[in-house]
């Protein structure tokens, strides 16, 4: 009786394991949504997103005795302003007014200094009884002579109003002694002075 060949035992295959397969494809599918909604761009608000924004208004009390209090407190303010443009109104009119009143009384105190300077004194003293007669120079070459002069002096100032004067004097004792003449402007300021002694002495200064 024949034995039939027996053919060697087929070496078992080893199984592995699927679930770590399983395990990186899912994470590498979490990992690619993730990135996926990282760099997906972000919609923009639409004007409805906007219109749900809601604006708020101050609320009016409608209380009379409150609305009246506002009105008070408004009109108070408002008259506070005009009474503090008023006021400053007034201070500018009377700096203005003290102004021109300063800038008024310094042009009369100019013009009286001026006159003053220009102003023409003649003067004459005698040492005898007494003056016969003196002749002076004015303004627009015009000549004044005054006789019988009483007492030993005799002054006379004109004002020039600042014209050129062609300026004289002439005087003549009534009797004996020294006769003098002088000539000053403004602030006493000697033009010309003389003197002359004798009977019906005559002295002359210009």
């Amino acid at each position: 009786m024949s034995v039939p060949g027996t053919r060697p035992p087929t070496p078992a295959r080893t199984k592995h394991p699927k679930w770590p397969w399983i395990t990186a494809a899912v994470a590498a599918a979490v990992i690619v949504g993730s990135i996926s909604v990282a760099t997906a761009p972000k919609p923009a608000l639409t004007a409805d997103a906007t219109s749900l924004v809601s604006t708020t208004e101050p609320v009016r009390t409608t209380d009379p005795a409150a609305a009246a209090a506002e009105s008070s407190v408004a009109k108070a303010s408002q008259e506070a302003e005009e009474s503090r443009a008023s006021e400053s109104a007034r201070r500018s009119s009377a700096a203005a007014a003290s102004s021109s009143a300063a800038a008024e009384a310094q042009r009369k105190a100019d013009e009286e200094a001026q006159r003053k300077a220009d102003r023409i004194t003649y003067s004459v003293t005698t040492t005898g009884s007494g003056i016969s007669t003196v002749t002076y120079s004015k303004p627009d070459f015009n000549i004044s002579q005054e006789t019988d002069v009483r007492g030993r002096k005799w002054s006379k100032t004109i004002d020039t109003d600042g014209d050129d004067v062609s300026v004289g004097l002439n005087a003549q004792n009534s009797g004996g002694g020294t006769i003098t003449c002088r000539i000053t402007r403004g602030n006493g300021f000697v033009v010309a002075e003389n003197s002359s002694s004798g009977e019906y002495a005559v002295v002359s200064c210009g």
